[in-house]
C-alpha cells in the first residue's frame, strides 16, 4: 500500500513540476491511479487565488476525464476563507460539442439535493423548535402509523439507520401487470428489452396501465414526470403506501433515498408549504441565488440546463430540465432525495453559509448551534453525519474523499456526477458538478477514475 501511494505521489508531483502557467499536460496516470499529490515549500498565493501551476494540474485532470468520456463537461469551484480560490468551466453539454458549459449552466444535483435542499429545511425547522430529532416520523406522517415503521425517528432517517430499503420502484405503480414482475433491465438487447439504458444494459419497452398515466396534462393527470408524461394526483398517496408496506430491514447503516423522501414529507407537513416554496422563501431568494431551483424549466430556459440522459428508459426520451432520478421524477420533480438543479456558484454559497455558522452577507439563516450540531454529530457506525456524508479514511475502497481530508469534513455526492465537501478546519468549500450520466447511464467512470477526489487532493496540496 505504501509503495502504491509513493508511486502516485511521484507521478502527480512530476505533472506539477512540468506544468507551466496556462499549459496543460495530459497524463492519464493522474486519473487512473489513486488520488494523491505532494510537494513542499509551496508559497500560499499572495493574491489569494490558486497558484497557476496547481490550476494546471486540476485542468489536466479534468481535460483527461473529458477525453476519456467520463463526462462531457463540468464546473469546478473552490472557496477558501469565503473567497473564490479556484473557479472554472470545462467542456460542453454533450459530446457533440454544440454548447459550451458556462458559469451559469445548471446541473442536475441528484443526491446532492439531500443536503442542499431537504436537510436545509430540516435544520431550519429544528432551529425554529418545530421538530426534535427524537420525534417519530409517524407523528407527522399518518401513513406510517400502525405499521412496523411507526417508531422510526428523524435521527434514524438522517443517519440512514431506519431499516428502510435503499429505494423503491415507484414507477411500477403505473405499469401494466405483466410488466410489474418483469426485469426492468437486461444485459441482452432483445424484443422485451429494446431500449438502451446503459453501455451494457437494455431496458424493457414499458406499457402503462389504463388510467395510470397520460401524455398530456389535464386536471386529472396533473403531476408532470417528463416532457410528455403525467400521472394522477393520487400517485403520491400510492407511493406513500408503497413505503408504508415495504419490508423493514435491520436498523444498521444502509444508504436510502426513501429516508430523505420521508424527511421531505415531514418538512412539508410541518411547514404547510411545498419543499421548493419553503426553501426558496427561506434561503434561495434572500440569498440571491438565481441558478438553483426545483423544476427549473419554470424559471429557466432548457438551454441553460445540461441533459442527463439521451434516452431515459422509463420516460422514453432525452432528459433535460427534468430530474434524472426516477423516484424524484414520479414525485413530481420535487423530492427529498433528488430534484434540485443548480450551478456551482450557488451550491458553494449554500455550504459557505453553513460553514459560516448559518450566516451569509450579514443575514442569519440558521443558528450557529444548529449548524454545529448537524455538521459535527456522527452516527455510531461513523459512516454518516446528521444528513451529511462523511469521509471514510479507514476504508479507501468506499471513501468518497481524498486522503488528505480531515475527518471533520462533511458534504454529499450525487449520482449524476456531482459533489460538495466542506472543510471547517481549513475553511474550504469544494464543488464539482457534471452530467456524467449523459448519454447513457452505464459504468460509473467518474467513480472508478476518482476524478472528484483527485481534484480535492490537489486543492489540499496547493494550500500546504
Amino acid at each position: 500500500m505504501k509503495k502504491q501511494v509513493f508511486t502516485i505521489l511521484l507521478s502527480v508531483f512530476s505533472l506539477f513540476l512540468s506544468a507551466q502557467p496556462g499549459e496543460i499536460h495530459a497524463d492519464k496516470s493522474v486519473i487512473r491511479s489513486s488520488s494523491s499529490v505532494t510537494t513542499s515549500n509551496v508559497e500560499y498565493p499572495k493574491d489569494f487565488g490558486m497558484n497557476a501551476r496547481w490550476k494546471a494540474v486540476i485542468d489536466s485532470i479534468v481535460r483527461d476525464g473529458i477525453a476519456l468520456r467520463v463526462f462531457p463537461g463540468c464546473q469546478v469551484m473552490i472557496l477558501k476563507d469565503g473567497k473564490t480560490y479556484y473557479e472554472k468551466c470545462f467542456g460542453y453539454y454533450t459530446y457533440d460539442k454544440t454548447q459550451k458549459v458556462k458559469p451559469t449552466t445548471m446541473y442536475d444535483l441528484a443526491s446532492l439535493t439531500k443536503t442542499t435542499g431537504t436537510l436545509l429545511a430540516i435544520m431550519k425547522l429544528y432551529d425554529d423548535k418545530k421538530l426534535n430529532l427524537t420525534d417519530k416520523a409517524s407523528e407527522y406522517l399518518t401513513s406510517l402509523k400502525g405499521t412496523d415503521k411507526e417508531n422510526i425517528t428523524i435521527t434514524e432517517l438522517l443517519f440512514h439507520e431506519s431499516g428502510l430499503a435503499a429505494d423503491l420502484p415507484f414507477y411500477k405503480l403505473i405499469l401494466k401487470e405483466k410488466d410489474i414482475h418483469s426485469p426492468v433491465v437486461s444485459q441482452k438487447k432483445d424484443s422485451a428489452h429494446p431500449i438502451q439504458a446503459g453501455e451494457k444494459l437494455s431496458a424493457f419497452n414499458n406499457k402503462f396501465k389504463e388510467g395510470a398515466a397520460s401524455l398530456t396534462y389535464s386536471d386529472e393527470y396533473c403531476v408532470q414526470v417528463a416532457e410528455n408524461l403525467f400521472v394522477t394526483k393520487n400517485f403520491h398517496q400510492e407511493a406513500m403506501q408503497m413505503i408504508a408496506g415495504s419490508k423493514l430491514l435491520s436498523k444498521t447503516y444502509r444508504y436510502s433515498d426513501v429516508n430523505f423522501i420521508l424527511l421531505k414529507e415531514i418538512a412539508e407537513t410541518i411547514s404547510g408549504k411545498g419543499l421548493d416554496e419553503f426553501l426558496t422563501e427561506g434561503f434561495y431568494s434572500p440569498m440571491k441565488l438565481n441558478y438553483i431551483s426545483y423544476l427549473p424549466l419554470r424559471t429557466h430556459k432548457k438551454e441553460e440546463i445540461t441533459p442527463t440522459a439521451a434516452t431515459d428508459f422509463i420516460r422514453g426520451k432525452m432528459t433535460q430540465g427534468y430530474v434524472h432520478d426516477d423516484s424524484g421524477a414520479f414525485m413530481g420533480g420535487v423530492s427529498g432525495n433528488a430534484g434540485l438543479f443548480a450551478d456551482a456558484a450557488d451550491v458553494s454559497k449554500i455550504y459557505q453559509m453553513i460553514l459560516n455558522g448559518g450566516e451569509m452577507d450579514g443575514v442569519r439563516y440558521i443558528s450557529e448551534g444548529t449548524c454545529k450540531l448537524f455538521t459535527t454529530t456522527t452516527s455510531a457506525s461513523g459512516r454518516r453525519g446528521l444528513g451529511f456524508d462523511k469521509p471514510v479514511p479507514s476504508n479507501p475502497r468506499i471513501n468518497p474523499c481524498s486522503i488528505s481530508v480531515p475527518v471533520s469534513v462533511y458534504g454529499h455526492t450525487g449520482y449524476t456526477g456531482t459533489c460538495c465537501w466542506v472543510d471547517p478546519v481549513n475553511k474550504l468549500v469544494y464543488v464539482f458538478l457534471s452530467n456524467r450520466t449523459y448519454p447513457v447511464d452505464g459504468i460509473n467512470k467518474l467513480s472508478k477514475t476518482q476524478i472528484r477526489s483527485k481534484i480535492q487532493e490537489v486543492m489540499y496540496q496547493s494550500i500546504k
